[in-house]
């Protein structure tokens, strides 16, 4: 599936959804005829759901990985929680080289997943996971991986 097809299957998500704020983002899918390599979905109210089909939209035929896309943004949309993170943790390729998931509502359950996403990255450069519910032990694991990969601000 080519970017421009994505980018119009995220539309169509995003409307069905129906905010404003969704719409909004919607509208600067279609409209933009360039390739979208940043993906900002910050404080769309997006719940774990929404998330799954959005995520769903980016996925490639199995072996193969969404080259084209280098950030994506779900900050601040508090009711992602775990099962959010854990389908993003699942479902997002493992080329990116930022992810932002600011005041998610994740705690531990989905904390796990995403480290253990952070660790099959190859391009990684950024991961902006502050403001959430990790237990201290989780908060251990993160910033060691973080010392162990210093090419990767890792903001927690």
């Amino acid at each position: 599936m080519d970017n421009r097809s994505i980018q119009i299957n995220i539309a169509t998500v995003l409307r069905k959804i129906g905010s404003d704020k969704c719409v909004e983002q919607a509208n600067i899918f279609e409209n933009t005829t360039s390739t979208i390599t940043t993906l900002n979905f910050r404080n769309l109210a997006l719940d774990s759901s929404d998330v799954i089909s959005i995520i769903n939209c980016l996925k490639q035929k199995e072996g193969t990985d969404n080259n084209l896309i280098r950030s994506i943004s779900f900050s601040y949309n508090s009711l992602l929680g775990n099962s959010g993170a854990i389908a993003i943790a699942k479902n997002l390729p493992t080329s990116l080289h930022e992810i932002g998931l600011v005041n998610c509502g994740i705690s531990d359950a989905g904390g796990i997943e995403l480290l253990d996403w952070m660790k099959k990255s190859r391009n990684l450069k950024m991961v902006c996971i502050e403001q959430n519910n990790f237990s201290e032990k989780l908060r251990i694991q993160l910033k060691q991986f973080g010392a162990d990969n210093p090419q990767i601000l890792l903001v927690i």
